[in-house]
């Protein structure tokens, strides 16, 4: 049994709709539906009576109710007085955030701030719900995100607020093959077609690369031939040769460099990525001395990330 489902089982209860409670979670209807169905597997008996509208508990659910609001209650409590007596002193400070945000920007960033050296850094590497679920739970102090213009995080409505720490692109690559010609070339017009390899349609890569493959598909056909939420996992498939992905451009400077996998198409099929540092304005996570020091730090940068990011664009704009 997982805890997140006695969670989603208490937003349910609390406001009778699958639909308002998988956004004050901050997960799909779907998704949250299945925990709830496995929690009512685990526990052996239905505990939401969905035949009604709004949903009703059961009988099992209403006797269930006050035992999982009393288990989800002590848990927080027991782990705030953990911290309070067995903590690190208060100079730890915990992130979560995408494995590709943890590999290609993290450790950089990390290394900028100047007071590093004095504090231990937890980084949690999960899905991007995963890692909300993570920092609304008070699980960890700060999320670390990509973000973008036409997908929406909706994070405002839960009191978080994030500042810019860095920028990225999602840019089309495709290996080359022995003589050093690109294998898949997005060009207007071609009627070969070209295999795509993508991420799952509902994370949040795949929302925005989804709107990528129409642009490109209005003009060239394309086939989806391998679908990984991994960065990672994509990345090592352009590099056999398996098709197109788009990947963050920080993920592949090695390889473009090598030249073993080369941006194609045209500036149209990139999109532009900002990075998030979110912080949980509303749960009265200030009072962390450390990652109070840290997000005002990210405040204060923030114009200048901004203006980088807007000099580096008319730049690509320029080159393309």
């Amino acid at each position: 049994m997982e805890f997140k489902w006695l969670e989603d089982f208490l937003s349910v209860a609390k406001l009778r709709n699958f639909s308002q409670a998988a956004r004050e979670r901050h997960a799909t209807q779907p998704a949250l539906s299945r925990r709830v169905k496995a929690l009512e597997a685990w526990y052996g008996v239905p505990l939401v009576d969905r035949s009604t509208y709004p949903v009703v508990l059961t009988p099992a659910g209403d006797h269930f109710l006050p035992l999982a609001e009393q288990i989800v209650a002590d848990l927080y409590r027991s782990r705030r007085e953990a911290r309070a007596e067995f903590g690190t002193n208060g100079q730890a400070v915990s992130f979560s955030m995408p494995h590709s945000l943890a590999v290609s920007f993290f450790p950089n960033w990390w290394k900028s701030q100047s007071q590093q050296g004095e504090l231990t850094a937890t980084v949690v590497t999960a899905d991007f719900d995963e890692c909300v679920e993570l920092l609304l739970g008070g699980a960890c102090q700060f999320l670390l995100c990509y973000c973008h213009d036409a997908v929406p995080h909706g994070l405002d409505a839960h009191g978080v607020r994030g500042v810019q720490v860095g920028r990225d692109r999602l840019v089309p690559v495709s290996a080359r093959d022995a003589q050093g010609h690109v294998r898949f070339d997005l060009v207007a017009g071609t009627r070969a077609v070209t295999p795509l390899l993508g991420y799952p349609r509902n994370s949040f890569l795949g929302r925005i690369a989804s709107m990528l493959h129409a642009q490109m598909e209005s003009y060239a056909p394309a086939v989806l031939r391998y679908e990984c939420a991994l960065v990672e996992a994509l990345k090592a498939e352009a590099l056999l040769g398996e098709g197109v992905a788009w990947l963050p451009e920080s993920m592949i400077g090695g390889e473009l460099r090598a030249g073993t996998l080369q941006i194609v198409g045209d500036a149209s099929l990139t999109a532009p990525l900002s990075i998030l540092l979110c912080w949980p304005t509303a749960s009265g996570a200030a009072a962390h001395e450390p990652a109070l020091r840290i997000w005002n730090d990210a405040v204060s940068a923030e114009p200048r990330v901004k203006a980088a990011r807007a000099q580096q664009e008319k730049e690509q704009v320029r080159s393309a």
